[in-house]
């Protein structure tokens, strides 16, 4: 196993070497691993479209899910995602099916991804966020504009949203979350974990518009008795039969087209949906819980990770 192990590690390496001199994915069909949660992810395919565009090749059709393995596709409408990428990139079919990469046996023309998506996404990240602005044509704009739920999903959510008027909560209090940030839980007035009381106190005292909807990725029905028993009616949705990750993509719709959004600032689900609110669904109105034991407007349009940034540095569209 030890030299299986190793064998593999100095091809990636070679690979890297090949990469920086050479056209290695021109023309081909590149294969990427996405790693993390939902929005992490995307992050990664947010980057891996940006080395497609600049490496002229394709995408094979990644794979999502956090307990079980199920394709891009299962969640959102790849056709479309296609179509809008073509028109902003030029690149056509910047995503190839997996069925028509089996069908048409196109594995010699493939090859495995060498370059850290991840890096090469916070490379970008940290770019903006010391310049506080973000490029409009910029590959992470263009991918969120091109992604919409497939169809079957899609019409759960407009059945929900559309006509309605409520504020949207994330209630980052998942036992992963708990068990991540139990060593380091901020500085000064940040707080990284905030309880489940403590956020429901601070939005009692917050303003919010129409209902109240949240999300939260365990304990659902626990959270909505203690929402209630603070005196504030919620709803919420999850479906305990779906894979948790096309659970997690209908409330992140839910949530970017809600009047008022609360989140936190550590969480990359919450910043990737205070982005697309501020930069394509023109909606500001987005604020955070762990700052300073209360509800702060945000102005970095989802950019930053640090409490007192998020709500100091103002970020621009250019």
């Amino acid at each position: 196993m030890r030299r299986d192990s190793f064998v593999k590690e100095v091809k990636i390496g070679i690979k890297k070497i090949l990469y920086k001199h050479f056209d290695l994915y021109k023309d081909k069909y590149l294969g990427i691993h996405l790693q993390g949660g939902l929005c992490n992810k995307l992050h990664g395919l947010m980057s891996a479209c940006d080395i497609a565009v600049q490496e002229n090749c394709r995408l094979i059709e990644p794979y999502f899910g956090w307990n079980e393995k199920i394709l891009f596709s299962d969640i959102y409408d790849l056709e479309y995602f296609n179509s809008q990428m073509h028109d902003s990139t030029g690149v056509k079919d910047m995503i190839i099916s997996r069925v028509d990469y089996d069908s048409a046996n196109l594995k010699k023309k493939s090859i495995e991804n060498v370059v850290p998506l991840w890096e090469h996404s916070e490379k970008e990240l940290n770019r903006q966020r010391q310049l506080c602005l973000i490029e409009r044509d910029h590959m992470k704009l263009k991918v969120l504009r091109a992604l919409r739920l497939n169809d079957y999903l899609a019409k759960m959510v407009d059945s929900y949203t559309n006509g309605s008027t409520y504020s949207a909560v994330q209630v980052r209090t998942e036992s992963d979350w708990k068990k991540y940030t139990k060593d380091f839980n901020g500085l000064n007035n940040e707080r990284i974990y905030v309880p489940v009381e403590d956020i429901i106190e601070m939005v009692r005292n917050f303003e919010t518009d129409g209902s109240i909807f949240f999300t939260s990725g365990e304990n659902q029905e626990e959270i909505k008795k203690q929402f209630e028993d603070s005196g504030l009616e919620t709803n919420y949705f999850y479906n305990s039969k779906w894979e948790y990750e096309v659970n997690a993509a209908i409330n992140f719709e839910i949530c970017s087209r809600a009047n008022k959004f609360i989140g936190l600032s550590r969480s990359s689900y919450s910043n990737m949906i205070c982005l697309k609110r501020a930069a394509i669904l023109n909606k500001d109105r987005s604020f955070i819980y762990n700052f300073g034991n209360k509800i702060q407007k945000r102005k970095d349009m989802g950019i930053q990770y640090k409490g007192e940034l998020s709500i100091t540095n103002k970020t621009l569209l250019v």
